[in-house]
């Protein structure tokens, strides 16, 4: 599907929330899916977005494969987890000897903010 040609990139960069995209797009989406993931989904569409920048085709067809984009990053939520797509950096940091980043490494209690555990493990 193709969007109508009164949309412009300059639109797309002026918008700030999930739904926005989601409306200017005319995609359809679960609003329960977007509420838990909303952040993960906008950072993987900027991922999406990022080789859009130097685009050497029509600004139609950039928004197009922008929609593409906003599309498959809101699949990606439908079947996977943020845990496990790792976008932001506290999930980055899961893997490490700290079992749990929000409370803390499983052996000291401590929180591996500094990479290293209170007991000087390094996390």
């Amino acid at each position: 599907m193709s969007l109508s040609p009164n949309r412009r990139w300059q639109d797309l960069q002026a918008l700030v929330n999930a739904e926005d995209y989601f409306a200017f797009f005319d995609l359809p989406y679960d609003p329960q899916v977007v509420n838990v993931n909303r952040l993960h989904i906008l950072r993987k569409f900027a991922q999406y977005l990022r080789p859009l920048a130097d685009f050497q085709g029509s600004e139609q067809d950039q928004l197009d494969q922008a929609r593409q984009g906003l599309a498959k990053a809101y699949q990606t939520f439908l079947t996977s987890t943020p845990q496990q797509e790792k976008l932001f950096r506290v999930f980055q940091d899961y893997g490490s000897s700290c079992r749990d980043p929000v409370t803390g490494c499983g052996g000291c209690g401590s929180l591996a903010e500094s990479g290293e555990c209170r007991s000087g493990i390094p996390a």
